[in-house]
């Protein structure tokens, strides 16, 4: 990102931090700091193929302290993936610019509602999605949307364990972050919006799922 996007990118500790400079509007599936809310930081965290907490709530606050950041203004997401292998995709469609930041692991794909119960195992799609404009509550749910069925079309002909087309992961995770941006009252698949978030996340998924096995050097984008 250049040093005008309203973001700051930086690789440290195993650890994407996405810094917004500012609480923003944030929708996220994370399993720290989930929900809708305002938050100021992003994070990808790497952890062990074996990490399972009995409290994943105070393992995340241990995780977050260690990288001297806020646990009320934080988005935590973790992944077995080396963080320094995430894929990036940026789309702008009239004024309205999408930024798109995946890590992705596939040893855990899943079919909803045809894959059984079962233990959760490592491997899994984090993806975040930063985006120039203001949205309506319901707009901004649309744009997970739209995520969602780009995965599942660039998954298209993997399998999991069970032989069921896999669209995802078991614990797959979006997060997507507004920042300062013209209003846009929709973000459906043929809008600025739902095609700026397809084209911006299409790329970073598409990297990710070709990184090599190998970590990248550390680096830092502004």
């Amino acid at each position: 990102m250049n040093a005008a996007y309203p973001a700051r990118l930086t690789l440290r500790h195993g650890a994407l931090l996405l810094d917004l400079e500012l609480p923003r509007p944030v929708i996220s599936s994370a399993p720290f700091g989930g929900g809708m809310s305002e938050r100021r930081y992003l994070v990808n965290r790497s952890v062990p193929p074996t990490f399972c907490p009995p409290d994943l709530e105070v393992a995340a606050l241990a995780e977050l302290a260690a990288l001297n950041l806020p646990a009320d203004q934080t988005v935590c997401a973790f992944t077995a993936v080396d963080v320094f292998r995430f894929g990036e995709g940026v789309a702008l469609e009239r004024g309205v610019r999408a930024a798109a930041f995946v890590t992705a692991g596939l040893g855990n794909l899943a079919a909803p509602g045809l894959s059984a119960l079962a233990p959760v195992r490592p491997g899994t799609i984090n993806a975040f999605v930063l985006l120039e404009a203001d949205l309506p509550p319901a707009a901004l749910v649309e744009t997970v949307q739209v995520i969602t069925e780009v995965k599942a079309r660039l998954l298209a002909g993997r399998s999991t364990r069970e032989g069921f087309p896999g669209t995802g992961t078991s614990t797959d995770t979006v997060t997507v972050a507004l920042l300062p941006g013209r209003f846009e009252r929709y973000a459906g698949a043929v809008t600025p919006v739902g095609r700026a978030v397809a084209r911006a996340f299409s790329t970073a998924l598409t990297q990710a799922l070709g990184a090599p096995e190998e970590s990248h050097e550390p680096r830092t984008a502004h």
